[in-house]
């Protein structure tokens, strides 16, 4: 577990124990309802929060993709929680301001019940059982943003719904905190395209078979990011505005970005169709830690198809004073998908850090660790394994190394999965 999955979980869990000595004067029953309630309305401010992307909590986490699966935890969890608190039904003589209130109250939390357990089940399942159909990701995001206005009438649930605690208890307090929390969060996350987006211009694009590859310029303000970092990247153009994250493929220092988009759903077909010079972008970030920088001194960078955009980016930034050794395998499935060899073959050629080996499976069979470990002169049970890629891949040089007994001082890797 990460720090930050740690202290968010200690919060979510203390409204769990200030709950029991503010309830528990009724019975076990109302305890236990009202227990899971408030550890439910604490883990949806902290998801609101975690929205929005803030730096801080970043570096907690890890990174923002480790931000995004400890958010999907938190909601299954808390689908759990209201489930508990509404089944068990809390029996009790409470506190109300006005029984107005009160009734409207019951009615918000109702209200919200029913849609926080559609949104969440939505969220959670991508594709309809025993079908092909999967939920659009345009449609997702879409309903997703509902949340926040359903954790504000869950917020005015719990302040005003009959209680048997006044709100001078701890529970209560720490209750109305996590509520600010969450609504202030909403707003800023609604705020979020015109506070950190910067503006661009595309200025090149270039349609190779296995990306496409897109080079902007910034109209103001550049994009601040590191190599190896992504952006959440969206055209200012029909049916191109969903903001998606993807990959920087290198960014130079006066701002000018390229993004390598492999054409896989809907949205990066049509991109790869419809993108043309002179469209404005808005992008965002950067995000993510995968940054070679705070590695080990001995590296192997493994590339699977798509994966080696942030190492192409990494790569042109190296300038062999960097105090690592690092080996570089791009694996692909056929020769023509490669993307960037001028790039790693004349830094292979120009550095005495940086080697480099093209790994095409369509003549070069399937790479497996015992390919990997004779093409290096590199020991990978003396360096760190960065991958990015499909991850049965690394999953299955994982284990091979650890057969071979070569199991790499530490793995790198993002979770590139937001959804």
């Amino acid at each position: 577990m990460t720090a930050g999955s740690i202290v968010a979980t200690l919060l979510i869990v203390a409204a769990g124990v200030l709950a029991v000595p503010a309830v528990s004067h009724t019975n076990g029953a109302t305890t236990l309802s009202l227990m899971a309630s408030s550890m439910a309305f604490v883990a949806m401010a902290i998801a609101q929060f975690m929205a929005t992307r803030p730096p801080l909590v970043e570096r907690l986490f890890g990174g923002l993709d480790r931000i995004y699966h400890f958010h999907r935890k938190i909601g299954i969890a808390v689908l759990c929680l209201i489930l508990v608190h509404y089944f068990v039904t809390p029996d009790f003589q409470g506190l109300s301001l006005t029984g107005d209130l009160n009734r409207l109250a019951k009615a918000a939390g109702e209200w919200a019940f029913y849609g926080f357990v559609f949104l969440l089940v939505l969220s959670l399942v991508k594709v309809i059982p025993k079908t092909r159909f999967q939920i659009p990701y345009q449609f997702w995001r879409f309903t997703h943003r509902f949340i926040g206005l359903l954790f504000v009438l869950v917020a005015f649930h719990q302040m005003f719904i009959k209680r048997p605690y006044d709100g001078t208890a701890l529970l209560a307090i720490y209750l109305n905190l996590f509520a600010l929390l969450g609504i202030v969060s909403y707003a800023y996350t609604q705020l979020l395209p015109w506070i950190r987006t910067r503006k661009y211009q595309v200025v090149d694009v270039e349609r190779h078979e296995g990306a496409t590859i897109i080079t902007a310029r910034p109209t103001r303000s550049k994009l601040r990011a590191l190599p190896g970092q992504f952006g959440f990247f969206r055209v200012n153009k029909a049916g191109l505005r969903e903001p998606h994250p993807f990959t920087i493929a290198g960014i130079d220092e006066d701002g000018t970005v390229r993004f390598a988009i492999k054409p896989l759903g809907d949205y990066t077909k049509a991109l790869r169709e419809t993108v043309a010079v002179g469209d404005a972008l808005t992008l965002e970030g950067g995000y993510g830690h995968f940054n070679h920088r705070r590695g080990g001194k001995k590296q192997i960078w493994l590339a699977g198809g798509i994966g080696v955009t942030p190492f192409l980016a990494m790569a042109s930034r190296l300038k062999g004073d960097e105090g690592q050794d690092i080996h570089m395998v791009y694996c692909v499935r056929d020769g023509a998908e490669a993307i960037g060899l001028e790039t790693f073959r004349a830094q292979a050629d120009k550095l005495g850090n940086f080697s480099f080996v093209l790994h095409n499976s369509a003549t070069d069979g399937r790479l497996d660790a015992a390919k990997l470990v004779s093409g290096t002169a590199m020991d990978p049970a003396e360096a760190d394994l960065w991958f990015c890629g499909p991850p049965p891949l690394r999953l299955a040089i994982e284990k091979g190394l650890k057969e071979l007994g070569k199991s790499p001082r530490r793995v790198e890797f993002e979770r590139f999965e937001f959804r």
